[in-house]
């Protein structure tokens, strides 16, 4: 009788076990945020092939403004456009492109990176502006509003 028992026990056990193993997770919701352009944004690193060119040249008066589907342009420097235009994203919540089209020019689509730095949005662009030989990378961050 004390086997049966034990037998019963076990076997019951066993069942919970299997049971408790077998339960539901929980699906963990992973929410994108939305990453907006929108705001005046200014360039704060500047390499070309590689070098820090921050502290050469005077990028303090370079702006770009991103509006809906607009950006304008102020004081240029070697940059991916020249002209004012339109930009969009591929995708708004989980971009992978980002292409600008100035007026009256062909569109561009720079590798770009949009990572989130010390609490902070920036925006990393890497291209060549005509000559294939010469590789800038630009990091620009967003003007306080």
């Amino acid at each position: 009788m004390k086997k049966w028992i034990n037998l019963s026990l076990a076997v019951l056990a066993l069942t919970i076990l299997v049971l408790a193993a077998c339960q539901k997770e929980k699906e963990l919701v992973f929410t994108e945020s939305n990453k907006p352009l929108t705001g005046s944004w200014k360039i704060v690193k500047a390499l070309r092939n590689g070098e820090d060119m921050t502290s050469r040249f005077d990028f303090t008066a370079f702006r770009i403004n991103f509006k809906d589907s607009s950006y304008t342009i102020t004081d240029p420097v070697p940059f991916v456009v020249n002209k004012n235009g339109k930009w969009r994203f591929d995708d708004p919540q989980y971009p992978l492109e980002l292409t600008f089209q100035p007026e009256g020019g062909n569109a561009t689509k720079p590798v770009f990176k949009y990572p989130v730095v010390k609490g902070k949005r920036s925006l990393i662009l890497t291209f060549s502006p005509g000559c294939t030989s010469s590789k800038y990378e630009y990091t620009l961050e967003p003007l306080p509003q």
